[in-house]
């Protein structure tokens, strides 16, 4: 079992979590805004003493995105740096895998149902994926998208298989296709990404990252920004 230091910050959500001899340390916070300013007191919290130990991290891991324009950038940036200075690969993993495997850890969805991850992408917008759920793993049936939550395909889900959908984007709901919603068997919405479900999908990997080779992966090109006072 590797021994691996996970963050996530690609929402409103911060997490860290170290996984070393077997022993998890994690913390978790909901800090929209606010990510930069605690990353680094929150990675020195789960290192032992506080400092970085010699040579007993194997991987780095990270949600590369989609999510946040700036969240993302945050995490890709702190693990691209501890990288570098500790010559350690590196795992980019997902948001919405690292959603999905966290309904599979808290039991909210069961063993046969695939999971439809719906992140607020903000602008009116979804970030979207569809995932299945091998040996206690969340694997991706297509690539992760955004659109217009009225644009996703209805037909992304088969009848004979149960299907959940979990995240900030059901505040959209209503906006999807109604042949869609029709074929939901449940909802997850109080979900938001945590850096511990990196671990389980990071043990399932072959290849991983150089320090050289972190970047978020954001889905979309443009960002129309907003300012904050018209955020809502």
């Amino acid at each position: 079992m590797l021994n691996i230091l996970a963050i996530d910050t690609a929402t409103d959500a911060c997490s860290v979590t170290l996984r070393c001899d077997g022993e998890l340390v994690h913390r978790y916070e909901l800090i929209p805004r606010q990510h930069s300013g605690r990353i680094f007191s929150m990675t020195r919290e789960v290192l032992p003493g506080g400092e970085w130990p010699d040579s007993s991290i194997d991987l780095l891991a990270y949600t590369h995105g989609p999510g946040s324009f700036t969240g993302l950038r945050i995490a890709a940036s702190a693990v691209q740096g501890l990288a570098y200075a500790n010559a350690i690969p590196v795992a980019g993993i997902s948001t919405l895998a690292c959603l999905a495997q966290g309904c599979w850890r808290r039991g909210a969805i069961e063993k046969d149902a695939l999971a439809l991850v719906l992140l607020d992408a903000r602008i009116n917008e979804l970030y979207w994926g569809l995932y299945e759920f091998v040996d206690g793993r969340a694997k991706a049936l297509c690539d992760d998208a955004v659109s217009a939550p009225s644009d996703l395909p209805p037909d992304i889900v088969q009848a004979e298989r149960p299907v959940i959908a979990v995240g900030s984007g059901l505040c959209m709901l209503q906006e999807l296709p109604a042949e869609l919603t029709d074929r939901l068997s449940g909802t997850v919405a109080d979900q938001w990404p945590d850096s511990r479900d990196l671990l389980e999908l990071c043990d399932g990997l072959e290849t991983f990252q150089s320090a050289a080779e972190v970047q978020p992966v954001y889905l979309r090109n443009e960002i129309q920004w907003k300012k904050l006072s018209e955020q809502g």
